[in-house]
C-alpha cells in the first residue's frame, strides 16, 4: 500500500480531534503514512498529539505523527490537507445573531443571512493565507475543507488560488433521518415513535436513524451546502421511487416534526434535505421578529452556551485520554466525517461514491452557473473527485440557489479585495435585509465588533 502525507490544519479543534483523528488512525489503508497536526494553540496541539500517538500505538497504525505550530514546517510534500479552523466560534456566532436581532432580524447566522457575511469575513481572513501557503508549498495537494461557511470558503480557494478543494458536510444525513421517521412502520425500524429533532437530543438515536435510513434507501440530492433538495429516493430492496410517498406522508402526519420544512413543501412541492434550522438560513420567510415565525414553527437556535460547555468537556476528555487514562476503544467506532474515505479512494484508486460534496459546478446542475460551488453526489478515484450530473433543479429552488450563489461570490470578493462598498452592497442584497439604513447599520456594527479579527479591513 502506498503511503501518503496528510496535514491537518486546526488539529487542536475538538470537533476534529475525536472524529477525523480516530477515523484516519483506524483506517487500514492509511497505515504507515505521515500525519501532521497543526494548530496555533500549543496546549491543545500538545494534547491532541499525545492522544494521536496513543491511538497510533494501541491500534498499531504504524503512522509517523508530527506536530507543528508553524504550518510551513510540515506542508511541503503533503498530498492531502484537512482544513478545520475557526475563531472564537460560539462567542462570535452569538454576537452576530444578537447584532441582527437588535434590528428586528432573527436568523441563524452561520451560512446565510446577514450574520453569514461577517462570519465569512472572519474565516476568509483566516484561511486565505493558509490556502496561499498550501499553494506555495504543496500545490498539487487536495484540500478537504470543513470550515464554515463551506461554500464560501471553497469560493475563496476557487477564485483566488489554483488549489483543488472539496467541501465536506454531513447534512445529507438528515434526509435519512426523515426516511427513518416516516417509514418506521414499513421497515420495522426500532426507533422512538415520538422522535423529533432537537439540539439537546440523544445523538446516538439520530445516528442510528441515519444509518437505518441509508441501509434501506438511496437519496439523490443537490443544491448548495445546507440548502440541498431531494431529487430522488430509491428503495434499495425494491428499486421503487419513494419520494412522492415521503412527501405525502410528511404533509399528512407527524405534524410536530420539522413544521417549517412541511410549510415549504406544502407551498412549493419540494422537499429540502437540511431541516428547519439550516434551511431558514437562506430564505426570507422567518426572519421578521414581529411575525414570531420562530415561535410558530418551534425553531431552535443552536445552543451556543451549551456548545461551549460541551467543548470544555471534550477537552477534558482529550486530556484524560492523552494521559493514558481510560479506554480509547470507543473512538474506533465513532462516526466518520468521511475525510479518510475520500483520501483512501484517491490514494488506492478504488472508486467511492459520495452522496454530497461541494465542488465547482461543471455542468452537474444545469440551471445553476458554471463554476459556482454546488453540493452534488460525486465519484472519487485515483484521478480525483468527479461530480455527478443531476440535471435541473426545480425552478423555485434554482432561483433561490442562484441568488445565494451571487451573494456568496460578492461577499467573498469584497472581503478579499477589502472593498467596504461592495460589502455594503452585499448586505443590502441579502433577502433578510429590507431597509438600506439597516444594511448600513448592520455592516458598521459588525465591522466594529470584529475589528480584532479584521484589523486591516478598509485600509
Amino acid at each position: 500500500m502506498r503511503k501518503t502525507k496528510i496535514v491537518v490544519i486546526g488539529a487542536g479543534s475538538a470537533s476534529f480531534g475525536l472524529v477525523n483523528l480516530g477515523a484516519i488512525l483506524r483506517t487500514e489503508e492509511l497505515k504507515g503514512s505521515t500525519l501532521c497536526l497543526v494548530d496555533v494553540n500549543p496546549v491543545g496541539l500538545d494534547q491532541i498529539t499525545r492522544l494521536a500517538r496513543r491511538m497510533n500505538q494501541e491500534w498499531q497504525a504504524g503512522m509517523e505523527i508530527v506536530s507543528a505550530i508553524d504550518r510551513d514546517d510540515v506542508l511541503e510534500g503533503a498530498e492531502y490537507v484537512i482544513l478545520s479552523v475557526a475563531i472564537d466560534r460560539e462567542a462570535c456566532w452569538k454576537s452576530d445573531v444578537e447584532i441582527a436581532l437588535k434590528r428586528g432580524i432573527r436568523h441563524y447566522g452561520e451560512n446565510g443571512g446577514p450574520g453569514a457575511l461577517i462570519h465569512t469575513a472572519r474565516n476568509v481572513e483566516l484561511i486565505l493565507p493558509i490556502l496561499k501557503d498550501i499553494e506555495r508549498l504543496c500545490p498539487e495537494a487536495w484540500v478537504l475543507n470543513f470550515t464554515n461557511p463551506v461554500p464560501r470558503m471553497c469560493i475563496a480557494a476557487a477564485r483566488f488560488t489554483k488549489l483543488k478543494i472539496v467541501g465536506i458536510c454531513h447534512a445529507i444525513d438528515f434526509a435519512y433521518v426523515m426516511l427513518a421517521k416516516f417509514f418506521k412502520e414499513d421497515c420495522g425500524f426500532d426507533i422512538p415513535d415520538d422522535y423529533t429533532f432537537t439540539w439537546q437530543q440523544d445523538w446516538s438515536t439520530y445516528g442510528k436513524m441515519a444509518q437505518l435510513g441509508k441501509e434501506r434507501y438511496d437519496v439523490r440530492a443537490a443544491g448548495i451546502n445546507h440548502f440541498t433538495w431531494i431529487l430522488s429516493i430509491k428503495d434499495r430492496q425494491s428499486g421503487e421511487e419513494v419520494l412522492p410517498e415521503l412527501k405525502q406522508r410528511f404533509l399528512d402526519s407527524h405534524f410536530e416534526f420539522e413544521p417549517y420544512t412541511r410549510e415549504i413543501l406544502s407551498v412549493f412541492g419540494e422537499l429540502p434535505v437540511s431541516g428547519d434550522c439550516h434551511m431558514l438560513e437562506y430564505l426570507p420567510f422567518t426572519h421578521n421578529v414581529q411575525r414570531k415565525s420562530w415561535e410558530r414553527f418551534d425553531i431552535q437556535m443552536y445552543p451556543l452556551d451549551q456548545a461551549s460547555q460541551d467543548r470544555e468537556g471534550m477537552w477534558e476528555k482529550i486530556e484524560r485520554l492523552s494521559r493514558g487514562e481510560g479506554s480509547i476503544e470507543e473512538l474506533r467506532h465513532a462516526h466518520s466525517e468521511r475525510a479518510e474515505q475520500l483520501i483512501v479512494a484517491m490514494l488506492t484508486g478504488k472508486p467511492l461514491y459520495d452522496q454530497a460534496v461541494n465542488l465547482p459546478n461543471r455542468g452537474y446542475i444545469t440551471n445553476l452557473p458554471e463554476g459556482a460551488i454546488v453540493e452534488v453526489p460525486a465519484l472519487i478515484d485515483a484521478h480525483g473527485i468527479h461530480g455527478i450530473g443531476v440535471g435541473k433543479l426545480p425552478d423555485p429552488v434554482a432561483e433561490w440557489c442562484r441568488r445565494e450563489i451571487f451573494l456568496a461570490e460578492k461577499v467573498v470578493a469584497a472581503v478579499v479585495n477589502q472593498d467596504k462598498k461592495a460589502l455594503l452592497e452585499a448586505m443590502a442584497l441579502d433577502p433578510m435585509v429590507d431597509d438600506l439604513t439597516v444594511a448600513r447599520d448592520l455592516l458598521e456594527e459588525y465591522l466594529s465588533a470584529n475589528q480584532k479579527y479584521l484589523p486591516t479591513f478598509g485600509d
